[in-house]
């Protein structure tokens, strides 16, 4: 497996969006957010889902010269139509206004609908962590979980991401409504492993480790199982209604490929009512005390949330970002 320094992946998912006709700003913005996504150990989200992108732009699914056009607003809260422009670009400026807002209300709220995939999800907590504000962002996705009891996919594994700005380094949460993620289930098959815990069904509708069967029957398990699909369902409806847009049963008779999502984007001001020095205190206390933990003796590393990230983006950054073969060859022939 190669590993490819960053600003070399930047480059080459660069030069293949501006052949996409896509405007100089947008496709910096856009191969800078996916390379840094595998960066900091996002893999299924990051360089890995190119290719798609690539392939939605091509068939017309996401159109690259779009932008988000306002619809509604009052006070500290707006809702956006995303012109089925890409979802980095779009989720970006959502965020950017619902920090505006967040500025002048202590709290702002965007919601954006007939949008596309906005790859990592934590990339909208960190961009408001950079701001200095705290933040919750959901999106819903494709039919591609059933809920708890059934067998056909009738909900999405709607991701969900909070985010808290720490000096030594961001408490982001970054995670689906399913226990695995679809593009993790493909690293994993990429690498031919099995998953950690159960990840979902095979088509006897027995529990499964393996991704391929997992993929093969489409019937991923909800995390917290019943939990987890009864928050999918709610992230669901909470994003169309703010958004005016799709629900996740709506976007499963779209034709094509996943597009025409629904998101939210909320910014906190926190620090409107909570000085910076006396957070920080409480999120290390909080810490410490998490990784003063005693260890089950598995072997696994006790971490807090976000933490990980840090890891894996220094080793990335001295050794560059590992890239399948297959994916790097798949990318160089756009």
């Amino acid at each position: 497996m190669p590993r490819i320094p960053f600003e070399m992946a930047v480059e080459q998912l660069e030069k293949i969006l501006l052949s996409r006709n896509m405007d100089k700003e947008n496709a910096r913005k856009i191969a800078c957010e996916m390379a840094r996504s595998s960066l900091e150990g996002t893999y299924s989200h990051g360089i890995n889902r190119f290719s798609r992108l690539i392939d939605n732009i091509d068939r017309g699914i996401v159109l690259a010269d779009a932008s988000p056009q306002k619809i509604n607003g009052f006070g500290a809260i707006e809702n956006y139509d995303g012109q089925q422009g890409p979802g980095i670009t779009n989720a970006s400026f959502c965020m950017d206004r619902a920090m505006v807002l967040a500025r002048e209300h202590g709290i702002g709220l965007v919601a954006l609908g007939n949008t596309n995939h906005w790859m990592r999800a934590a990339t909208y907590a960190l961009q408001a962590c950079a701001g200095g504000m705290a933040a919750i962002c959901f999106s819903n996705t494709m039919p591609n979980m059933p809920t708890w009891g059934a067998k056909d996919a009738r909900l999405g594994n709607n991701p969900l991401t909070l985010g808290f700005p720490r000096k030594g380094g961001d408490i982001i949460v970054d995670m689906a409504m399913s226990q695995f993620s679809y593009g993790a289930l493909e690293v994993a098959n990429l690498k031919g492993v099995e998953m950690s815990a159960p990840a979902g069904f095979d088509e006897k509708g027995n529990l499964t480790q393996d991704p391929s069967r997992v993929i093969a029957s489409q019937r991923i398990l909800p995390a917290g199982y019943w939990k987890g699909a009864a928050l999918s369902f709610v992230l669901d409806v909470f994003a169309a209604c703010l958004a005016l847009g799709n629900t996740t049963a709506a976007i499963g008779r779209l034709n094509g490929d996943e597009h025409g999502l629904s998101q939210v984007f909320i910014a906190i001001d926190y620090r409107r009512i909570a000085p910076t020095e006396m957070t920080q205190a409480i999120l290390d206390d909080a810490i410490d005390n998490v990784l003063a933990s005693q260890s089950d003796g598995s072997g696994a590393r006790i971490t807090y949330p976000g933490e990980r990230r840090i890891r894996v983006m220094e080793e990335n950054t001295a050794r560059g970002i590992p890239v399948d073969d297959v994916v790097w060859e798949r990318i160089l022939a756009l």
